[in-house]
């Protein structure tokens, strides 16, 4: 790994004094990622993995309108745009439910949700941070908890609704794509993510599709940084360079909340959605 290219963990004012527009600084891949340390109570981490215990969250086979069960390789507890987005009717009728469900869900908590939304405004002090919506004001999923089992994980993409098939949603009229992840239960070091110095074009999805991008990368000594969490960091990367989740075997589930999110240097807006 290039120990010029890594994670910049610090405080919000700490990460505007360095970085006066971390967001572009993110998306011109000056830097991998930007982390918050303790963003979040730890010990609410803990709390709140009881509650989804207690409710079955965490069992493939929970059958319930709160379990938000989609199938792939991993549980979602949320709307996913990517999973649902298909169906738009489908789709804003579920992320009425997730507002619903997470408008009680961390009654005794800190509302992680909201953690994430105020640390997002603190890195652009500049736009409003908004859930996204349609001209018709129906609201997109707020956040979504992921939730991987066993060596579940993802295999080198990037993520842009701008640049795949769904540029019928308004997100996708933004210049810009990233995420933030707030880590609510770790996995083991190596199931944590690594980002990648690498937009991808024709040929960087041809070397992922042939299952050949780790050769790629150590031919082209493409940068990469590995994103190393505990319970309560939030970190927030663009998500338009090549990233991964690492399919490891874990001894327990590793738990993440999460969004997109998509700006343009012409709006004031930062639109958020799971």
């Amino acid at each position: 790994m290039n120990p010029h290219w890594q994670a910049f963990a610090a405080t919000p004012e700490q990460i505007l004094q360095k970085y006066p527009q971390p967001l572009q600084a993110l998306a011109d891949r000056q830097i991998p990622a930007l982390v918050l340390r303790n963003a979040y109570n730890p010990e609410h981490c803990t709390g709140l993995m009881q509650r989804f215990s207690e409710r079955g969250y965490f069992n493939q086979e929970t059958v319930g309108v709160e379990s938000q069960l989609n199938g792939g390789p991993y549980l979602d507890l949320g709307t996913s745009l990517g999973r649902v987005g298909a169906d738009p009717e489908a789709f804003f009728a579920h992320a009425e439910r997730t507002h619903a469900l997470f408008s009680h869900l961390f009654d005794g908590f800190d509302d992680p949700v909201r953690t994430m939304y105020e640390a997002l405004a603190e890195l652009a002090p500049d736009n409003k941070v908004l859930t996204a919506h349609e001209p018709n004001d129906r609201l997109y999923g707020p956040a979504i908890f992921r939730i991987y089992h066993g060596d579940e994980g993802h295999r080198p993409h990037f993520d842009s609704v701008a640049r795949r098939s769904k540029s019928e949603y308004a997100v996708g009229d933004f210049a810009h794509q990233f995420a933030g992840v707030l880590c609510l239960q770790s996995a083991e070091p190596d199931g944590e993510p690594f980002i990648y110095d690498c937009y991808a074009d024709d040929e960087v999805n041809a070397v992922i599709s042939s299952g050949e991008f780790d050769d790629y990368v150590q031919a082209q000594k493409i940068a990469h940084a590995q994103v190393l969490l505990e319970p309560g960091d939030l970190y927030f990367f663009y998500t338009e360079n090549i990233h991964t989740v690492p399919p490891v075997v874990r001894t327990s589930p590793r738990v993440v909340l999460a969004f997109f999110f998509a700006m343009s240097a012409d709006r004031d807006e930062i639109f958020v959605w799971s």
